[in-house]
């Protein structure tokens, strides 16, 4: 009969290996009930590696275009409320200039011309406003202050155009004399050029310097929409104008003819000043509303690949559970039988 023996430093060394394995195996066990996902997808999915790195590109894509989404949307909401504001401003300015018709009162002439300034201060810094580093109204000119107060200069002209044409009249007149008919062809003729788009934008004697084109922004794979307005619209040209003619007529010593047809033709240019600016809220309206529904179909296509991903890549959490918690008791079996092994001994044999 012959015997044979293993070695206490075999019996460690192999239980050392069992260890590494398990531990291995655990970190991994536990990565997957955590993440719930496998731990290396390549090695568990092969093939289908591929296909899993597409459908998280997509995601992350689709990511993106939200993520840009929500700048567009903060930037239609934040020009949706300068627009607002002005429109009020313009509503305000109309009830003034209504109240001063066939008065010659100076109370309340100065007045108007007060509300005229204010009104058109509140539009200038409005119009101006910036954020996120960008000007609101400039169009594509996003880093360039859309807005120039050249209400002096321009008042400075209007009057001195007035006098121009009343002493070119047949036969010449003073200002105070002037007809509600004169006054109401010197308005269309010469005040209400002055704020023609070319006049507007004339890049040496202009109010505005921001781009008539807008920005656009891409909203998803094939729609491409106008993310911004500028200040080079009907709207607020008809606003400046309203408001510098009003300044600076109405303290001309007309006529009471006169004086009815500067307040009239104010409030008529004020109404389509507020009426532009309805028009420009109305078409940001319509990109809000793209962009809406542009968010709420990538959702749901993210949904779509986010459920081929789990079904792709996923693992049973409550599987996974169970292996890290066997693994842990592999574990204090194997360092228990090590530390029983490390402490054997012939001396307590002797």
């Amino acid at each position: 009969m012959k015997s044979s023996f293993i070695s206490s430093s075999a019996i460690q060394n192999a239980m050392r290996l069992t260890i590494r394995q398990a531990q291995n195996q655990m970190t991994k066990a536990t990565m997957e009930a955590t993440t719930g996902v496998y731990a290396d997808i390549g090695v568990s999915l092969g093939g289908n590696a591929a296909r899993s790195v597409d459908f998280t590109r997509e995601t992350d894509r689709i990511d993106s275009i939200k993520s840009s989404n929500s700048l567009v949307t903060a930037r239609m909401e934040s020009s949706q409320l300068g627009l607002s504001k002005m429109k009020d401003v313009g509503d305000g300015l109309v009830s003034k200039l209504t109240a001063l018709q066939g008065s010659k009162d100076p109370g309340s002439i100065t007045v108007a011309i007060q509300s005229a300034t204010s009104a058109l201060s509140t539009m200038m810094d409005t119009a101006n406003t910036m954020v996120n580093g960008e000007y609101l109204f400039s169009g594509i000119n996003t880093d360039v202050q859309p807005l120039t107060d050249k209400t002096t200069a321009t008042s400075a002209a209007i009057v001195t155009a007035l006098n121009s044409y009343a002493a070119a009249l047949v036969p010449p007149k003073a200002v105070s004399d002037l007809t509600g008919a004169e006054m109401q062809t010197f308005i269309t003729t010469t005040v209400e050029p002055m704020f023609s788009e070319a006049n507007w934008t004339n890049a040496a004697t202009g109010w505005s310097q921001a781009s008539s084109q807008n920005m656009t922004s891409r909203i998803s794979n094939s729609e491409v929409i106008e993310s911004s307005t500028n200040a080079n619209s009907e709207g607020m040209r008809y606003f400046a104008l309203a408001s510098v003619m009003t300044s600076a007529l109405l303290g001309q010593n007309l006529s009471t003819d006169a004086m009815t047809t500067v307040s009239k033709q104010a409030i008529s240019y004020t109404a389509k000043a507020t009426s532009g600016l309805v028009t420009q809220a109305s078409q940001l309206g319509l990109s809000q509303e793209r962009v809406k529904k542009s968010n709420d179909a990538l959702d749901a296509q993210s949904n779509i690949i986010k459920n081929k991903l789990v079904d792709l890549q996923g693992v049973d959490p409550y599987e996974a559970s169970t292996l890290v918690k066997t693994l842990e008791t592999q574990l204090e079996t194997a360092y228990t039988i090590v530390s029983k092994i490390q402490q054997l001994s012939l001396v307590n044999y002797l």
